[in-house]
């Protein structure tokens, strides 16, 4: 599939229950670390980009600079699904043919990475070789499904008919808690 027939939705309004602050703001490299997905995605040719962020968050501004369509999402607390919800509403207003879900808190997603997910057939998923997850790709058939998704599960059911897609544990490493970030010198 070309990018061009593609919504790409990142997924930045988690509440960081575990982390214990705004992770997404969190000093990384230099920028905030759900900055990184957004700056890694900015030259690819996607035919529409979201951003799915809490109400009023710091980081909607930086996909806003570039040219993400920020999404507020005033009820985060009610689980990953209801961003996901969203995402797929945003894309469902496009004539896009598959939408790209990607996770605000994956720093390390390579443009190489998503460039494979955007080329798969179907329902395309990443694999870190012991599971499937973020990045995926949602074929247009596939978003009433991901419409009746619940609670912080989001899609990980509709993942196990998933093309999978591997890449190193690291590059597909999220950040949950604060021991999760890499160490100055590792970076």
């Amino acid at each position: 599939m070309e990018c061009a027939d593609i919504a790409v939705a990142v997924l930045a309004a988690g509440q960081a229950r575990r982390f214990g602050s705004d992770k997404l703001m969190v000093d990384l490299g230099g920028m905030p670390l759900g900055a990184h997905i957004a700056q890694t995605l900015a030259p690819m040719d996607f035919g529409w980009r979201f951003a799915v962020c809490q109400k009023g968050a710091a980081l909607a501004r930086y996909f806003e600079d570039l040219n993400f369509e920020v999404i507020e999402n005033a009820a985060p607390h009610t689980g990953q699904a209801h961003s996901l919800h969203l995402a797929v509403q945003a894309a469902e207003r496009t004539e896009a043919q598959a939408l790209l879900v990607v996770l605000a808190d994956m720093p390390f997603v390579s443009r190489a990475h998503l460039a494979a997910i955007a080329a798969g057939d179907g329902l395309t998923a990443s694999s870190n070789g012991a599971a499937a997850m973020p990045p995926v790709l949602f074929p247009r058939a596939f978003w009433p499904a991901l419409l009746a998704a619940e609670g912080d599960q989001g899609a990980r059911s509709l993942l196990r008919e998933a093309h999978l897609i591997g890449a190193q544990s690291e590059e597909l490493r999220d950040i949950d808690v604060a021991a999760d970030l890499p160490r100055p010198n590792s970076q």
